[in-house]
Order: C-alpha cells, then sequence, then structure tokens
C-alpha cells in the first residue's frame, strides 16, 4: 500500500511538472508575440506620424497651422467628454459643512427671525465661554449604569465627598469635582448619570455633558456591548480625546489584558487609550478560623487608579495645544445638531397651523361665495398663498410655475374624488341634530375643508422629506391624504363650518 501510494504521489507530481511546463512556455510564447505586436505598432505609428509630419512642413503657414488647430480643437473635445464621464456626480463627495461659532451663530439668528425660541442653544454657549475664561480641563466619566464612575473618582479623590452606593444608579445628576493632576493641571472631574438609567431619560443630559468636555472617560466593567460600541464610535467622532477605562480589572491577568487591548483597537481599527483600573469597593474573602471553621466576609477592596491616571496625563500633554479646540468644535456641532432637531420640530408644528389656518379661510372663502365659479377664483388663490407660506416657513423657492403644476395635478385628482366628498360632506353635516336643511353652500364649505387639509399636509409632508417642491409627489401624496379618515374629519369640518356660519 505504502509503495501503491508514493508511485500516486510521484505520477501527480510528474504530471504537474509536465503542466507547469506547457504553461511555462505558453506564456513565455505570447510575451514573445505580444511584444513583437508591439513594436511594429510603434513602428508603423512612427512612421505614420513621420510622414504625416513631413507633409505638414510643405503645406502653406495657414494650412499648417489650421491642420494643428483643429487636432487641439478635437483632442481638447474628446478631455471635456472624458470629464464629464468620470467627473462625480454634484453632491456626491461635498465637503463636510464647517461648524464654528460664526456659522453657528449666523443660522441662531436667522432661526429667531423665524420665532424659534433659541434660549436654550444660547446658555450652551454661553457656558462654553464660561469654561473657557476658567481655564480648567473638564474630564467625563461616561458610562453605563454602576460600572465604577463615582467610585473611580472616589479613588483619584479620597477627600472629596462622593455619593456610592451598592444599588446602581445612585448619580442622578451632573456632579463637578476639582483636581490637580500629575503635572499641576487644573481638572474638573465631572461625574455622570449612568447610561441606561431611569429609562433612558438621563441620556442626553449625560451626552451632552461629555461632549461639552475636553476629555472623556468611558467606564466599563465588561467586553463592549453593541450600545457601548455604538457610544465609543459617536464620541470619537467628535475628535476630542477619549480613554477607555477597563474596571475591576482584577478578575484579568496579565495576558488576558493584553489580549483585550488587542481586540479592542481590531474593533476600532486606531489605537486608542486604554487603562485597566480597580475602583475599590467591598469583595467577598472566606476566613478561615485556627480550629478550621470558614466564614464568608466583606473587606474593602484596594483601590488602583495609577494607570488611568497616567494614561490621562498623557492625553493632556499630548493634546496640550489643541484640548480646547477640540472641545470648542465639539460642542458647535452639538449645538448644530439640537438647532437642526428644533427646527424640524418648530417647522413641523409652525407648518400645521399654517394649514390649519388656511383651511379656515377656504371654508370661509365657501360660505362667502356669492355666485356659481367665484369660489373657485377665491379657492385658487388662497391654495396658490399657502403653498408660498409653506415654502417660504422651509426656505424653499416658490417658483409659479411649479405651484401651478401641483395645483394642476391635484385638480385631476381632485375631480375624480369631489362627488364622494360631497357626499361625505353632507353626512357630517347631518349629524348635527338641529341643524336644519343641508344648503350646497355648507356642503362645499365641508368639501373645500377636506381639499385644503389634505392639500396642506401632502406640500408639509413633501417638504420635509425633500426638501423642495416637487408636484408629482406632492399631488400623489394629496390624492393618498385626501381618503385618510374621510368620515372623522368630514365631522371635524362641519363643526367648524357651523361655528364659522354662528359667527357671520
Amino acid at each position: 500500500m505504502r509503495r501503491f501510494g508514493k508511485e500516486q504521489l510521484r505520477r501527480k507530481q510528474n504530471i504537474s511538472m509536465k503542466l507547469g511546463g506547457k504553461l511555462k512556455g505558453l506564456l513565455a510564447f505570447g510575451v514573445i508575440m505580444i511584444t513583437l505586436l508591439l513594436l511594429l505598432f510603434i513602428f508603423f505609428a512612427t512612421q505614420s506620424a513621420l510622414d504625416v509630419w513631413d507633409r505638414l512642413q510643405s503645406l502653406p503657414p495657414v494650412l499648417f497651422y489650421g491642420y494643428l488647430s483643429a487636432i487641439g480643437f478635437i483632442v481638447l473635445v474628446a478631455l471635456f467628454v472624458l470629464y464629464k464621464l468620470f467627473r462625480p456626480a454634484k453632491g456626491l463627495f461635498k465637503s463636510p459643512e464647517r461648524v464654528d461659532k460664526a456659522s453657528i451663530l449666523k443660522e441662531l439668528e436667522h432661526a429667531e427671525s423665524t420665532g424659534m425660541d433659541t434660549t436654550a442653544l444660547r446658555q450652551e454657549l454661553e457656558l462654553l465661554q464660561e469654561r473657557k475664561q476658567a481655564g480648567s480641563i473638564h474630564i467625563a466619566l461616561f458610562g453605563d449604569v454602576s460600572t465604577g464612575k463615582s467610585s473611580i473618582i472616589k479613588a483619584l479623590l479620597p477627600d472629596a465627598e462622593v455619593e456610592t452606593h451598592l444599588r446602581g444608579g445612585s448619580t442622578q445628576e451632573v456632579k463637578e469635582y476639582t483636581w490637580s493632576s500629575l503635572s499641576g493641571d487644573q481638572l474638573i472631574l465631572t461625574d455622570l448619570p449612568g447610561r441606561n438609567e431611569a429609562e433612558g431619560a438621563l441620556d442626553e443630559m449625560s451626552h451632552d455633558e461629555a461632549v461639552r468636555a475636553q476629555i472623556v472617560i468611558y467606564v466599563t466593567d465588561t467586553d463592549l456591548t453593541r450600545s457601548q460600541f455604538e457610544d465609543i464610535r459617536v464620541l470619537k467622532s467628535y475628535g476630542k480625546p477619549l480613554i477607555l477605562a477597563i474596571n475591576k480589572s482584577d478578575r484579568f491577568n496579565d495576558e488576558e489584558k493584553a489580549l483585550i487591548r488587542e481586540r479592542i483597537q481590531e474593533r476600532f481599527g486606531e489605537v486608542m487609550a486604554i487603562a485597566f483600573t480597580q475602583s475599590g469597593g467591598m469583595e467577598e474573602v472566606v476566613k478561615i478560623f485556627s480550629d478550621g471553621r470558614e466564614e464568608t466576609v466583606l473587606r474593602p477592596r484596594k483601590a488602583k487608579v495609577d494607570e488611568l491616571a497616567e494614561v490621562l496625563q498623557d492625553e493632556i500633554d499630548a493634546q496640550a495645544g489643541m484640548l480646547e479646540t477640540l472641545r470648542d468644535a465639539s460642542v458647535f456641532v452639538l449645538v448644530k445638531q439640537k438647532l437642526d432637531d428644533e427646527k424640524v420640530q418648530f417647522r413641523h408644528e409652525k407648518g400645521l397651523s399654517i394649514v390649519r389656518h388656511s383651511t379656515r379661510k377656504a371654508i370661509l372663502g365657501a360660505l362667502a361665495a356669492i355666485s356659481p365659479g367665484t369660489d373657485l377664483v377665491i379657492q385658487g388663490t388662497l391654495a396658490a398663498l399657502m403653498v408660498r407660506d409653506l415654502c417660504k416657513l422651509y426656505d424653499v423657492p416658490a417658483r409659479q410655475l411649479d405651484i401651478d403644476n401641483f395645483i394642476n395635478f391635484s385638480q385631476g385628482h381632485m375631480k375624480k374624488s369631489i362627488p364622494l366628498l360631497l357626499a361625505v360632506a353632507g353626512n357630517g353635516l347631518k349629524a348635527f341634530p338641529g341643524v336644519g336643511t343641508v344648503t350646497g353652500g355648507l356642503v362645499h364649505a365641508v368639501a373645500y375643508g377636506i381639499i385644503f387639509d389634505a392639500l396642506g399636509r401632502a406640500i408639509l409632508k413633501t417638504l420635509e422629506q425633500r426638501g423642495k417642491l416637487k408636484a408629482v409627489p406632492a399631488s400623489l401624496t394629496f390624492k393618498e391624504m385626501l381618503g385618510e379618515n374621510l368620515e372623522s374629519r368630514a365631522k371635524l369640518f362641519a363643526r367648524l363650518v357651523l361655528d364659522s356660519k354662528k359667527e357671520d
């Protein structure tokens, strides 16, 4: 069997050697042929170019330079076409928007001119200025609940009055403690509420304070979970120094610590400052008496935070000239994010107010119409004004062509729904006892209320989602909203019509 196996192995080796030899031969032949063809092309191209050049020399100057100009023009056209083909699409690689104090103040002023309340955002910038004038370095301890943030501060500052409890979530507010570092830097340690505490109600406060700090210490006592990984990724995106403090490190030996460091660096794809800490607390030990009895007792665990203090000092020294700049930039980004979020909510609420106001005008216009056809003129004017107001709210140019296209498309959907709308409007009016005879004017007024409400909400949704007025998508959205909750909306606008009738 062994001989048979050796013979098979030799046969395979011989076959592979033969195949390898043939393949090498084919490759060599291919290289020779390609080289010959390339040389022939160069020779013929050179000969043709020289022939053309010799003939050009014998031409009159006008023809000579005209020929060269034509060739140059063709080359430029070809280069322009190539540029158009391979140029990145507009907006695909936009440079990031610069966020600085000047741009933030400009946006705040614009927001205030529209009626937004920016008091809280102004206070954020004032707090930043106060901290800059104080000159201290703010260090925020961030992390999940019960990971030992308060205990670490207690270990760094034995004389500080920090409340630490065995019950998770003892920190319910932001607390600051002054500490002088190894080199004499004046530091402000900020103890933040734990993440995922109180059903997430404190998460935003902790995040904002971490952004305001110049250095963040992220504390964990386990391997990083998905949410912790995301927290660190978001905090690192602000560009400021971040230290990962792995607490309760007495559970790991030196080899395990090295593996943890390596794994974390691989997950983030970059070098990260890591410190292993032991924040103290209590530990259970078994006490053995002389008579052989055993008893489990609690004793204080020795705190070890020297490595964290050293890593923190290294970060301060390495970023000495950039800490304030990085902190300022992150606060400006925070203010920009909050402003954008508040702007979305403000515009939505303001837009709904415009829609409600325009709908009421449409109802009053229908009630005031004195002759056939006049209501169409009134409603068309009111619809155009509503579209303009909504576009102005979203800083979108309202071209008359876009408005006309939208109204024309919408009228096409509306005409098909008029019989249904009038029937539903009539039923809505009949739902109120004592109305008496339901006249055509009242029915039309309710129908216009339904139409204008759907029309305004369709425009509002299109502007929110697309940032511009698109006639076709907006008209399709109008068609969908026109048929939503018809009966309940008919009763709502019937009540509004009747109230308006009583006021008249």
